[in-house]
């Protein structure tokens, strides 16, 4: 009984080591792993920026190499019918968390109309930012007074965006938002009764890849921008104001995008995206995604290339 017991006992010990060994060689394989990425990721760095399909309204996401993230706007047209904040901010989660986002470092409004912030604060309070970037301009919408007392009463450092700020994402790769608009002349003349005009518009830069975001920002704010005679110049361009006929050709052209996003919902009432402004834009040789035809899209980068899919 004895001789049956120590066997019994030599062979449990030695299933036992057999599968600890497994376990290491499991463990041992998945650090490997998880080397291997953090090596490929270092040498080979991507950015990525998804433009989601919130209908009619705007909600860009902006991922450094680094993993530092930035929203740009979080908004949708609600039509009167509640509860539609919560639905599209919902689905915006989703989407963050399949390209593996689960907080928000930056937020920027661009400008204080509801369908570019209502659902900001739904996003701020599961992602916790540490920066809110806000418009030059103000407005008394109760959807923009929310997301500001949210902002303060959460403590988040709240900066108003003036030209020639400059954020780095990641310094190591080179990663850097900048703040091109609007310029003094137009904040005094328009913010107050035209907030669109005097949306903040910025560029993001890495590698040879360049974006501009320009919120809402109408002929006027596009005027003083050419004027100014900053470099507006970008790969992709988030369209201004839904792809409306706002858009000068001038304007267009000195962009000269390779990527044009519209932000705007299927059949919407406002006739967007304007037809002429779409031409203009195939005309200049850009490819032309609207989000509410084709959907929420995904552009990965590694600063010269660009992979674009379509994000359900």
């Amino acid at each position: 009984m004895n001789d049956k017991a120590t066997r019994k006992g030599r062979g449990m010990t030695e299933k036992l080591q057999v599968t600890v060994r497994q376990i290491g060689l499991v463990a041992l394989m998945f650090v490997a792993g998880f080397c291997v990425w953090l090596t490929y990721r270092d040498f080979h760095p991507t950015a990525l920026m998804l433009f989601a399909d919130v209908g009619q309204g705007k909600c860009i996401l902006l991922v450094a190499p680094n993993g530092m993230t930035m929203l740009i706007d979080a908004g949708t047209q609600t039509y009167g019918q509640n509860g539609q904040e919560d639905l599209m901010a919902q689905k915006i989660l989703s989407q963050f968390a399949r390209i593996g986002v689960r907080r928000l470092d930056v937020i920027l409004v661009t400008h204080p109309h509801k369908d570019h912030c209502n659902f900001v604060p739904i996003l701020a309070t599961e992602l916790r930012p540490q920066l809110f970037w806000s418009p030059v301009g103000d407005s008394t919408e109760t959807e923009w007074q929310a997301a500001k007392t949210l902002m303060s009463d959460e403590g988040v450092k709240t900066v108003v965006a003036q030209v020639g700020q400059r954020l780095w994402l990641d310094k190591r790769n080179r990663a850097v938002v900048e703040i091109l608009g609007p310029t003094e002349g137009v904040v005094a003349r328009v913010s107050e009764w035209s907030p669109n005009d005097a949306s903040t518009v910025l560029k993001f830069r890495f590698g040879k890849v360049s974006a501009l975001f320009t919120g809402d920002v109408g002929e006027v704010g596009q005027r003083w921008l050419l004027q100014s005679g900053t470099d507006v110049r970008a790969t992709i361009l988030d369209v201004p104001h839904h792809g409306s006929k706002h858009n000068l050709g001038t304007f267009l052209t000195a962009v000269r995008p390779k990527i044009a996003v519209i932000s705007a919902g299927r059949q919407n009432p406002f006739g967007h995206p304007d037809p002429e402004t779409v031409k203009t834009l195939q005309g200049l040789g850009a490819s032309v995604w609207v989000t509410g035809e084709q959907g929420s899209l995904l552009v990965e980068t590694d600063g010269q290339n660009l992979k674009l899919t379509k994000l359900p």
